[in-house]
């Protein structure tokens, strides 16, 4: 397992996000998580990269609609 810090765009306080990359069974796989506080409103999105950059502004409008 490899851990990248990536960027992140500027959409709250607070952002973090890594790449983790693991190998088992001869398969690799790339996980992106990435962290966004804005307020007192936390969101954590999870999964392959290409879609948590692609849902990552939606998923914090929807939380932050609450």
């Amino acid at each position: 397992m490899a851990t990248q810090a990536t960027t992140v765009p500027d959409l709250g306080d607070e952002q973090w996000s890594q790449l983790l990359t693991y190998s088992a069974g001869g398969q690799r796989s790339v996980v992106k998580q990435t962290a966004i506080r804005t307020g007192n409103v936390v969101v954590i999105v999870s999964g392959s990269p290409t879609l948590v950059d692609a849902h990552l502004d939606k998923a914090l409008a929807k939380a932050q609609s609450r």
